[in-house]
Protein backbone atom coordinates (compact mmCIF):
# COMPACT_ATOMS: atom_id res chain seq x y z
CA UNK A 1 0.00 0.00 0.00
CA UNK A 2 1.59 3.31 -1.08
CA UNK A 3 2.42 5.78 1.63
CA UNK A 4 0.74 9.16 2.01
CA UNK A 5 3.91 10.88 0.76
CA UNK A 6 3.89 8.82 -2.44
CA UNK A 7 0.19 9.50 -3.05
CA UNK A 8 0.76 13.21 -2.50
CA UNK A 9 3.73 13.17 -4.88
CA UNK A 10 1.68 11.44 -7.58
CA UNK A 11 -1.17 13.93 -7.25
CA UNK A 12 1.19 16.94 -7.29
CA UNK A 13 2.95 15.59 -10.40
CA UNK A 14 -0.34 15.45 -12.29
CA UNK A 15 -2.02 18.49 -10.71
CA UNK A 16 0.65 20.97 -9.56
CA UNK A 17 -0.47 22.95 -6.53
CA UNK A 18 -3.61 20.85 -6.01
CA UNK A 19 -2.75 20.11 -2.38
CA UNK A 20 -1.14 23.45 -1.56
CA UNK A 21 -2.84 25.74 0.93
CA UNK A 22 -4.38 28.72 -0.86
CA UNK A 23 -3.90 32.00 0.98
CA UNK A 24 -5.92 34.80 -0.61
CA UNK A 25 -4.13 38.13 -1.05
CA UNK A 26 -4.86 40.97 1.33
CA UNK A 27 -7.73 43.03 -0.13
CA UNK A 28 -7.12 46.58 -1.23
CA UNK A 29 -8.96 48.95 1.09
CA UNK A 30 -11.10 51.90 0.10
CA UNK A 31 -10.81 54.77 2.58
CA UNK A 32 -14.13 56.07 3.89
CA UNK A 33 -12.88 59.53 4.86
CA UNK A 34 -13.89 58.85 8.49
CA UNK A 35 -10.49 58.87 10.20
CA UNK A 36 -11.49 56.97 13.34
CA UNK A 37 -13.04 54.18 11.29
CA UNK A 38 -10.25 54.01 8.70
CA UNK A 39 -7.69 53.65 11.50
CA UNK A 40 -9.55 50.65 12.91
CA UNK A 41 -10.42 48.80 9.69
CA UNK A 42 -8.18 50.32 7.04
CA UNK A 43 -11.36 51.28 5.20
CA UNK A 44 -13.86 49.22 3.22
CA UNK A 45 -12.47 46.22 1.33
CA UNK A 46 -12.48 46.30 -2.44
CA UNK A 47 -13.48 43.07 -4.17
CA UNK A 48 -15.66 42.37 -1.15
CA UNK A 49 -19.19 42.78 0.18
CA UNK A 50 -19.60 45.08 3.20
CA UNK A 51 -22.68 45.31 5.43
CA UNK A 52 -23.37 48.61 7.21
CA UNK A 53 -26.14 47.96 9.72
CA UNK A 54 -28.08 50.58 11.67
CA UNK A 55 -31.49 51.08 13.22
CA UNK A 56 -33.64 53.27 10.90
CA UNK A 57 -35.49 54.98 13.77
CA UNK A 58 -32.48 56.93 15.08
CA UNK A 59 -29.63 58.99 13.64
CA UNK A 60 -26.95 56.32 13.45
CA UNK A 61 -24.42 57.85 11.06
CA UNK A 62 -24.95 55.44 8.16
CA UNK A 63 -25.76 58.26 5.73
CA UNK A 64 -22.73 60.23 6.94
CA UNK A 65 -20.51 57.19 6.41
CA UNK A 66 -21.96 56.40 2.99
CA UNK A 67 -21.68 59.95 1.66
CA UNK A 68 -18.16 60.30 3.03
CA UNK A 69 -17.08 57.11 1.23
CA UNK A 70 -18.74 58.18 -2.03
CA UNK A 71 -17.10 61.62 -1.76
CA UNK A 72 -13.69 60.01 -1.24
CA UNK A 73 -14.12 57.87 -4.36
CA UNK A 74 -15.44 60.65 -6.60
CA UNK A 75 -12.57 62.91 -5.52
CA UNK A 76 -10.27 60.36 -7.13
CA UNK A 77 -12.22 60.87 -10.37
CA UNK A 78 -13.82 57.42 -10.09
CA UNK A 79 -17.50 56.68 -10.61
CA UNK A 80 -19.91 55.48 -7.92
CA UNK A 81 -23.35 53.89 -8.13
CA UNK A 82 -26.09 54.17 -5.50
CA UNK A 83 -29.18 51.98 -5.68
CA UNK A 84 -31.65 53.83 -3.47
CA UNK A 85 -34.43 51.39 -2.55
CA UNK A 86 -36.53 53.96 -0.68
CA UNK A 87 -35.62 57.07 -2.72
CA UNK A 88 -34.18 58.75 0.38
CA UNK A 89 -31.01 60.43 -0.91
CA UNK A 90 -30.90 64.23 -0.64
CA UNK A 91 -28.67 65.46 -3.50
CA UNK A 92 -28.05 68.79 -1.75
CA UNK A 93 -26.72 67.01 1.35
CA UNK A 94 -24.61 64.73 -0.82
CA UNK A 95 -23.07 67.69 -2.60
CA UNK A 96 -22.42 69.45 0.72
CA UNK A 97 -20.62 66.29 1.90
CA UNK A 98 -18.23 66.57 -1.02
CA UNK A 99 -19.85 64.14 -3.47
CA UNK A 100 -19.25 64.93 -7.13
CA UNK A 101 -22.78 64.30 -8.40
CA UNK A 102 -21.56 64.15 -11.99
CA UNK A 103 -19.74 60.94 -11.08
CA UNK A 104 -22.64 59.35 -9.20
CA UNK A 105 -25.19 57.03 -10.82
CA UNK A 106 -28.33 57.33 -8.69
CA UNK A 107 -30.91 54.58 -9.21
CA UNK A 108 -34.19 55.51 -7.52
CA UNK A 109 -36.75 52.88 -6.50
CA UNK A 110 -40.17 54.40 -5.94
CA UNK A 111 -42.47 51.46 -5.17
CA UNK A 112 -44.56 51.81 -2.00
CA UNK A 113 -44.31 48.08 -1.32
CA UNK A 114 -41.11 47.02 0.47
CA UNK A 115 -40.99 43.76 -1.45
CA UNK A 116 -41.35 45.50 -4.83
CA UNK A 117 -38.71 48.08 -3.91
CA UNK A 118 -36.41 45.32 -2.71
CA UNK A 119 -36.91 43.35 -5.91
CA UNK A 120 -36.23 46.42 -8.05
CA UNK A 121 -33.13 47.31 -6.02
CA UNK A 122 -31.60 43.85 -6.40
CA UNK A 123 -32.28 43.78 -10.13
CA UNK A 124 -30.60 47.18 -10.54
CA UNK A 125 -27.65 46.15 -8.35
CA UNK A 126 -27.21 42.96 -10.34
CA UNK A 127 -27.03 44.88 -13.63
CA UNK A 128 -24.54 47.40 -12.20
CA UNK A 129 -22.28 44.77 -10.65
CA UNK A 130 -22.26 42.65 -13.79
CA UNK A 131 -21.30 45.62 -15.99
CA UNK A 132 -18.66 47.13 -13.68
CA UNK A 133 -16.90 50.44 -14.19
CA UNK A 134 -17.53 51.75 -10.65
CA UNK A 135 -15.14 52.17 -7.73
CA UNK A 136 -17.97 51.89 -5.19
CA UNK A 137 -21.41 50.32 -5.58
CA UNK A 138 -23.82 50.99 -2.71
CA UNK A 139 -27.29 49.54 -2.20
CA UNK A 140 -29.33 51.41 0.41
CA UNK A 141 -31.86 49.06 2.01
CA UNK A 142 -31.74 50.91 5.33
CA UNK A 143 -35.43 51.84 5.26
CA UNK A 144 -36.71 48.50 3.96
CA UNK A 145 -38.48 46.33 6.54
CA UNK A 146 -36.23 43.76 8.15
CA UNK A 147 -38.66 40.90 7.52
CA UNK A 148 -38.58 41.63 3.79
CA UNK A 149 -34.77 41.69 3.62
CA UNK A 150 -34.50 38.46 5.62
CA UNK A 151 -36.47 36.69 2.87
CA UNK A 152 -33.58 37.23 0.45
CA UNK A 153 -31.99 33.77 -0.08
CA UNK A 154 -28.43 33.28 1.12
CA UNK A 155 -27.60 32.15 -2.41
CA UNK A 156 -28.26 35.71 -3.61
CA UNK A 157 -25.73 37.18 -1.18
CA UNK A 158 -23.27 34.44 -2.11
CA UNK A 159 -23.60 35.25 -5.81
CA UNK A 160 -23.00 38.98 -5.21
CA UNK A 161 -19.94 38.17 -3.09
CA UNK A 162 -18.49 35.86 -5.75
CA UNK A 163 -19.01 38.33 -8.61
CA UNK A 164 -17.52 41.31 -6.73
CA UNK A 165 -14.45 39.23 -5.77
CA UNK A 166 -13.31 39.51 -9.40
CA UNK A 167 -13.77 43.27 -9.59
CA UNK A 168 -11.69 46.23 -8.29
CA UNK A 169 -14.74 47.72 -6.60
CA UNK A 170 -16.33 47.82 -3.15
CA UNK A 171 -19.90 46.57 -2.79
CA UNK A 172 -21.73 48.07 0.20
CA UNK A 173 -25.21 47.25 1.50
CA UNK A 174 -26.94 49.51 4.04
CA UNK A 175 -29.24 47.37 6.18
CA UNK A 176 -31.14 47.37 9.46
CA UNK A 177 -29.59 44.05 10.51
CA UNK A 178 -26.79 41.82 9.16
CA UNK A 179 -28.16 39.18 6.79
CA UNK A 180 -25.30 38.29 4.41
CA UNK A 181 -23.61 36.15 7.08
CA UNK A 182 -20.30 34.65 5.90
CA UNK A 183 -20.72 36.23 2.45
CA UNK A 184 -19.74 39.60 3.93
CA UNK A 185 -16.07 40.60 3.96
CA UNK A 186 -16.82 43.22 6.63
CA UNK A 187 -19.79 44.06 8.85
CA UNK A 188 -20.22 47.41 10.63
CA UNK A 189 -22.89 48.06 13.26
CA UNK A 190 -23.63 51.76 13.80
CA UNK A 191 -25.51 53.34 16.68
CA UNK A 192 -25.98 56.84 18.05
CA UNK A 193 -23.83 57.78 21.04
CA UNK A 194 -24.79 61.37 21.74
CA UNK A 195 -25.15 64.93 20.52
CA UNK A 196 -22.60 67.68 21.16
CA UNK A 197 -23.68 71.32 21.30
CA UNK A 198 -21.79 74.59 21.25
CA UNK A 199 -22.72 78.03 22.48
CA UNK A 200 -23.84 79.49 25.83
CA UNK A 201 -26.02 77.01 27.62
CA UNK A 202 -28.07 79.67 29.40
CA UNK A 203 -29.48 81.03 26.10
CA UNK A 204 -31.44 78.27 24.38
CA UNK A 205 -31.73 79.90 20.96
CA UNK A 206 -27.96 80.53 20.87
CA UNK A 207 -27.03 76.84 21.21
CA UNK A 208 -26.00 75.16 17.97
CA UNK A 209 -25.47 71.56 16.98
CA UNK A 210 -21.70 70.99 16.89
CA UNK A 211 -21.40 67.30 16.03
CA UNK A 212 -23.00 63.90 16.46
CA UNK A 213 -21.26 61.04 18.20
CA UNK A 214 -21.55 57.47 16.91
CA UNK A 215 -20.42 54.08 18.10
CA UNK A 216 -19.15 51.55 15.59
CA UNK A 217 -18.98 47.82 16.27
CA UNK A 218 -16.82 45.99 13.76
CA UNK A 219 -17.78 42.39 13.22
CA UNK A 220 -15.42 39.54 12.36
CA UNK A 221 -14.06 40.18 8.86
CA UNK A 222 -13.73 37.50 6.18
CA UNK A 223 -10.12 38.49 5.49
CA UNK A 224 -6.77 36.80 5.91
CA UNK A 225 -5.97 39.02 8.90
CA UNK A 226 -8.62 39.98 11.48
CA UNK A 227 -9.19 43.65 12.11
CA UNK A 228 -6.51 44.76 14.59
CA UNK A 229 -6.15 41.08 15.59
CA UNK A 230 -9.51 41.33 17.35
CA UNK A 231 -11.79 38.35 17.80
CA UNK A 232 -15.54 38.80 18.02
CA UNK A 233 -16.93 42.30 18.28
CA UNK A 234 -15.30 45.40 19.64
CA UNK A 235 -16.36 49.03 19.84
CA UNK A 236 -14.63 51.99 18.26
CA UNK A 237 -15.98 55.19 19.70
CA UNK A 238 -15.53 58.41 17.81
CA UNK A 239 -17.12 61.74 17.02
CA UNK A 240 -17.85 62.54 13.39
CA UNK A 241 -18.46 66.20 12.78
Amino acid sequence: MPSLAIIRSQIESRLPGALSLYIPPEPEMLKTGIKALDLKTGGIPKSGLTQICACPETSSGKTTLLLSAIAAVTRRQEFCALVDASDSLDPASAKAAGVNLERLLWVRCEHKSSMRSLEQAFKAADIIVQNGGFGLIAVDLGNIEERAVRKVPLATWFRFARVIEKMPAALVFLLTHPVAQSCAALTLHLSSEGVLWRGPGHVSHAVFLSSLGYEVEIGPARMRKPVRSASGLFAAKSVWA
